[in-house]
């Protein structure tokens, strides 16, 4: 309270007064306190594990998506998108990464991407069978296919032609797979040709030649590697090699 002089020679007047004080104007200022308090707890909370704080990305390739999210979750991350993408190796169903990648440093608010396969694209095998080698190589290279296993055989058509394909034409296949092919050698000879004395693989490369197919049978290991024998059952022919 202020000191002031009442300026009265009243003896029963006091020279002090006691002014009474400003409640408001105290509890105004409590407020203000309480409130710069609660405020600064907010942003130390905003930026530190809210929605402003940030977290790294957990890395989650190869889990499924549920599993992924409950990863990503783990680590404060729960804004979470998908997004499906062929891939030519991975399972469909299979995560193959996020966006931003494992190990960026993200807030914990900002959406994540998980990146999950459909498996590889599909086509349909093109029927390749009564085309030449050449014109079926390309035909399936135009379908995004590939040649695979080429296997002569004999065959009553021309030398060359394609006579059999592995997956059959209108199968759906995986896009960058391979197709075998079998490719005809002409009409078989009477007789399988005499490879005796000969290396096995140029043996069974003129029995093929000749429409014969070839089974090998090594004699004490093959340490050599030629025939010695050589007997005929139908189409096949039986080699022993030493």
């Amino acid at each position: 309270p202020a000191r002031t002089s009442s300026g009265s020679s009243d003896p029963w007047r006091p020279e002090v007064e006691l002014r009474p004080t400003r409640p408001l104007h105290a509890a105004g200022t409590l407020a203000l306190v309480a409130l710069a308090v609660a405020g600064a707890a907010f942003l130390g909370w905003l930026l530190g594990s809210g929605p402003g704080g940030t977290v790294s990305v957990p890395d989650v390739r190869g889990a499924g998506p549920e599993l992924a999210e409950q990863y990503l979750a783990g680590a404060g991350l729960g804004n979470v998108a998908v997004h499906e993408t062929a891939d030519p190796v991975a399972p469909a169903g299979t995560v193959l990464g996020t966006d931003p990648e494992a190990g960026a440093t993200v807030r914990s608010a900002e959406q994540v991407v998980l990146l999950v396969s459909t498996g590889p694209v599909r086509t349909t095998a093109p029927d390749v069978t009564g085309m030449s080698e050449e014109d079926a190589r390309a035909r399936l290279e135009d379908a995004g296919l590939a040649v695979g296993t080429r296997s002569p055989v004999a065959d009553a058509a021309a030398a060359g032609t394609v006579v059999g394909q592995h997956p059959e034409a209108g199968e759906a296949v995986a896009e960058g797979s391979a197709v075998d092919l079998a490719v005809s050698l002409g009409a078989r000879a009477d007789s399988a040709p005499g490879v005796l004395g000969r290396p096995v693989d140029e043996a069974v490369r003129l029995l093929a030649e000749a429409g014969f197919a070839a089974r090998v049978e090594e004699s004490l290991g093959a340490p050599f590697g030629y025939v010695v024998a050589q007997t005929t059952d139908g189409a096949e022919v039986v080699l022993t090699v030493v």
